[in-house]
């Protein structure tokens, strides 16, 4: 059999392993548009690739109960050492021990090398049809294949290969989706942050939707000119997409080791100006005095912070898109329900989750299932 995969990424190569190792005696080609394969792999983990969670907390996904029956029964440890690379974890992060996402690429390429798997760079797929076999057009000629794997990104990092061009082709294929927005992203906030751009604050982030508190994190914010970033923001954002229609609003507890009532009393026992060099940078400080025109307000802020949300940062700036394809357009195994043999993966299925692992996780494991 001829099995032909779209897309050169985490999700792409591990399919085609995995389908090698089981399948010994079929033909895998890996069709990738940039000139080298898991070009996005590289920037996981700020270069350490964080390739996988040790206590995975499935409500965390959207579409939560379909990442489960996806991911049960992955077992990153077993896989990474199967391709030689040991893991290790910070936390529930887990990284390889060599700390270097070069080393996770360059075993995985090697796997694909050792198991004769085919790789072709720098060609982009056109088109796809399905007759006895399916045919499948790229910009540079015509493939037949018995089976179809679809595991390109969707739109996030698109320098990085992530254009959506795939998405579209599956959508003039008829497959229902929920259009794509940016998510692990910056954001923009309406109230100005230009005087406290490149300050860092230790905060626990609330986000409210409609006015209605869903979700809370601690976590390291760092203040933009425009808006606010840091790992707690990107998972916000990510959040904020799954209902970009709705209206969003930002709280930051500056102080969240002391309690109020703990900084009122020393608040009563000092001169104000005493009070805000004891507990906050002098920057805050001051974007606090320019933002609010009391005391009281300023106080209040320190506990209750208040952004709205204006914008995400778009595409370019994002690690991961929120939408896709539905998961209900591919059953338990990842096939189409429409088309016979063909098989979406990855990032263009509608599912996402936060940073730490979280969705190259999502990335190996539907690879593998959709595999065996």
């Amino acid at each position: 059999m001829k099995i032909i995969i779209i897309g050169g990424g985490a999700s792409g190569i591990v399919a085609a392993i995995n389908y090698k190792r089981n399948h010994s005696s079929d033909d895998v080609l890996v069709i990738e548009q940039l000139v080298s394969p898991l070009k996005k792999l590289l920037a996981s983990g700020n270069g350490k690739c964080n390739l996988g969670n040790s206590n995975i907390n499935y409500s965390l996904y959207n579409n939560p109960e379909f990442a489960k029956s996806i991911i049960d029964g992955y077992d990153y440890k077993k896989f990474f050492s199967s391709i030689s690379i040991e893991t290790k974890t910070y936390g529930d992060l887990a990284y390889p021990v060599s700390e270097s996402a070069v080393s996770v690429k360059e075993a995985l390429l090697n796997s694909a090398k050792n198991l004769g798997i085919s790789i072709k760079t720098e060609e982009k797929l056109v088109d796809y049809s399905l007759k006895d076999k399916i045919e499948v057009i790229t910009n540079k000629g015509k493939y037949l294949a018995d089976k179809l794997y679809f595991a390109g990104g969707l739109k996030s990092s698109p320098k990085l290969g992530s254009d959506g061009s795939v998405l579209d082709i599956l959508i003039n294929h008829n497959y229902k989706m929920k259009n794509p927005q940016p998510g692990l992203s910056p954001l923009f906030t309406k109230e100005k942050t230009k005087l406290v751009d490149g300050i860092r604050v230790k905060a626990v982030v609330s986000l409210f939707e409609n006015n209605k508190l869903i979700h809370k994190e601690d976590g390291e914010v760092l203040f933009k000119e425009h808006g606010l970033s840091g790992i707690v923001i990107f998972n916000t954002m990510s959040l904020i997409s799954r209902s970009i229609e709705k209206d969003h609003v930002i709280s930051l507890d500056l102080l969240p080791d002391f309690d109020e009532k703990y900084l009122e009393k020393y608040r009563n026992s000092h001169k104000f100006s005493e009070f805000l060099l004891a507990f906050l940078n002098p920057k805050i400080s001051s974007y606090l005095k320019d933002r609010f025109n009391s005391e009281d307000a300023i106080f209040k802020s320190l506990k209750d912070l208040r952004f709205t949300f204006d914008k995400s940062y778009g595409f370019d700036f994002s690690q991961v898109s929120v939408g896709g394809i539905l998961v209900s357009e591919v059953d338990e195994n990842l096939m189409s329900k429409k088309e016979k043999n063909v098989y979406i993966i990855g990032e263009l299925l509608d599912i996402d989750g936060p940073c730490g692992g979280y969705n190259l996780t999502w990335a190996f494991a539907s690879a593998i299932k959709s595999t065996k």
